[in-house]
């Protein structure tokens, strides 16, 4: 969860996030070939689709904050990489979920371990609880917990 992943971070992004309108998808901060990178994904809510000149602008923003502030919330060298979760976005937390169900957009899930000889599954979210949900499949429907599911996203469909 972000707001667990860095509170200080968080603290400089919240007011810039609330007053832009925008919905904090995730915030990853990793490194990557030695390069500390800041991730941070946003959107608009209600299945808007953000804008390049929205990020643009969020970025100026949050390059602006990040300077002017009194302890650098990411010590030492990092990369800021602002971006758009994408349509075939990853789904990690349990508010994700209800979003997918939400927008009734179907989803692809990957098991730790196999249900029923698979570990793939795709299709609708039909019922979500604080500890897992159900998926209508083409095949049938599957009941499986947060801990069951080692990976989901959005399934893009044209």
């Amino acid at each position: 969860m972000a707001q667990a992943k860095n509170q200080a971070l968080l603290e400089i992004l919240n007011p810039i996030i609330e007053k832009q309108g925008l919905l904090l998808w995730d915030l990853n901060i990793k490194k990557v070939g030695g390069q500390k990178t800041v991730e941070v994904l946003v959107d608009l809510p209600d299945h808007q689709n953000i804008s390049m000149a929205q990020i643009t602008e969020f970025t100026q923003l949050v390059n602006e904050a990040l300077d002017d502030a009194a302890v650098d919330p990411v010590p030492g060298e990092y990369m800021l990489d602002i971006a758009s979760p994408g349509m075939d976005r990853s789904l990690a937390e349990p508010w994700h979920f209800a979003w997918a169900k939400e927008g009734d957009l179907a989803v692809t899930i990957a098991l730790f371990a196999a249900k029923d000889g698979q570990k793939q599954w795709s299709g609708q979210i039909t019922d979500l609880n604080e500890n897992g949900l159900s998926l209508q499949s083409d095949q049938k429907k599957l009941d499986v917990t947060f801990d069951e599911i080692a990976k989901a996203i959005v399934a893009v469909q044209f």
